[in-house]
């Protein structure tokens, strides 16, 4: 995978900040540290998620901050060299995203049947992270047919949040179907693994195989502190753990391109065996089958070493050779 295509690697604050702008500015120094290239915040106003007698109201409206607290959330991500971006579920919270300079924005599966809010966000996001989590997958060919976008501005996010999901419910394999049914989407993976499990360390590493262009995982401050979203979050340590993780995998994916590096080259040239003579042969004579054998053999300096059989029986020894000898290239006519 070359540098140009690395994995992005988004840091989901999500409801983190627990409506506490110091906190969410904490945050985004926790994502920098992680090794995060975005940060990611659910920007909560209360009255488009829910109606008032819901249970959760309350903490919802809890989670709502000034537009000036979030901007100075936006413009400490930018001096970190952050990208910004925001789960949005309504229009109030899409307009101040894109007045914040949000680089994405995503559409929870809690609106993935938002008609209204669906078409405002692919008409007016500059990316679109569409979340997946437990919607049939009909209902997203429907609705990316319905919503035709330029190749690179749409990113399908795979897996759920089962606060937190358990090892067997990730089902990464079906990656391979996504990414066959839409070949013009970039395609994610949400990690929600939980965060003090063994596998929150390293199940980002599997999606990297099917070709995501992002990885999501959330970050918490700290997870003694049991902040809002913590379940599945890691530290700023523990992310950046993750992150070194995630890129060392990158780099074992190697090149999907089906050619030989150089060192693979060279490889060969040491490891193939030679084709030697099993005996004296004569200057003029025509090289037979009894007359080679395939070993392992020093190349001489300047000559090419034949490495198949079939390349030196039958053709004529310009000279003699002595057995043991590799025959090379310029040995024969």
């Amino acid at each position: 995978m070359s540098t140009a295509q690395r994995v992005k690697i988004v840091a989901e604050a999500a409801q983190g900040f627990e409506g506490d702008a110091r906190l969410a500015r904490l945050l985004v120094k926790a994502a920098k540290v992680g090794g995060a290239d975005i940060v990611k915040f659910q920007l909560v106003f209360a009255d488009e998620l829910a109606t008032r007698d819901y249970p959760y109201y309350g903490l919802f409206k809890g989670l709502e901050m000034p537009a000036s607290a979030w901007q100075a959330v936006a413009d400490d991500a930018a001096a970190a060299g952050l990208g910004l971006a925001f789960d949005v579920f309504g229009e109030g919270s899409l307009d101040l995203a894109l007045r914040l300079g949000a680089a994405g924005v995503k559409l929870h599966a809690s609106d993935f049947f938002n008609s209204a809010l669906v078409d405002a966000v692919f008409a007016r996001a500059p990316h679109i992270y569409l979340s997946l989590g437990g919607i049939d997958y009909a209902d997203v060919t429907t609705l990316v047919a319905r919503h035709p976008v330029d190749v690179g501005r749409l990113t399908l996010m795979f897996g759920f949040q089962g606060e937190p999901t358990s090892i067997d419910q990730n089902h990464i394999s079906r990656l391979a179907a996504v990414r066959q049914a839409f070949p013009g989407a970039g395609l994610g993976f949400m990690d929600h693994s939980d965060g003090s499990a063994d596998e929150a360390g390293w199940l980002g590493v599997l999606p990297l195989a099917f070709g995501v262009s992002v990885v999501e995982k959330h970050i918490t401050v700290d997870r003694a502190l049991e902040l809002e979203d913590f379940v599945s979050a890691l530290d700023p340590t523990a992310f950046a753990r993750y992150v070194a993780r995630l890129r060392t995998a990158e780099r074992a994916l190697g090149s999907p391109v089906m050619e030989l590096s150089a060192p693979e080259r060279e490889y060969g040239q040491r490891a193939v065996k030679a084709i030697v003579a099993s005996r004296n042969i004569s200057a003029a004579a025509t090289i037979t089958t009894a007359d080679v054998i395939a070993l392992r053999a020093p190349v001489p300096e300047g000559r090419t070493v034949l490495r198949q059989i079939e390349g030196a029986v039958g053709r004529t020894a310009v000279g003699a050779i002595a057995a043991g000898q590799p025959i090379c290239v310029e040995d024969l006519r």
